[in-house]
């Protein structure tokens, strides 16, 4: 699958559900981020991270 296929498809999800992404998955996500261009200069970049309990009180 090459990058602009990806970008012409993307779709957003208004919700989050079970399972999240863990392990390897999670790490290629927040890398993946960490590489998004910043044209606004709005560095740096912060990802927060909530499981468990932290789901419940986020809720």
């Amino acid at each position: 699958m090459d990058a602009l296929h990806l970008l012409l498809n993307h779709r957003s999800a208004s919700r989050l559900s079970v399972p999240a992404p863990v392990g390897e998955i999670r790490q290629n996500i927040i890398n993946a981020g960490l590489r998004a261009p910043d044209h606004g200069n709005l560095q740096p970049w912060r990802f927060v991270i909530i499981e468990n309990q932290g789901l419940e009180r986020l809720r």
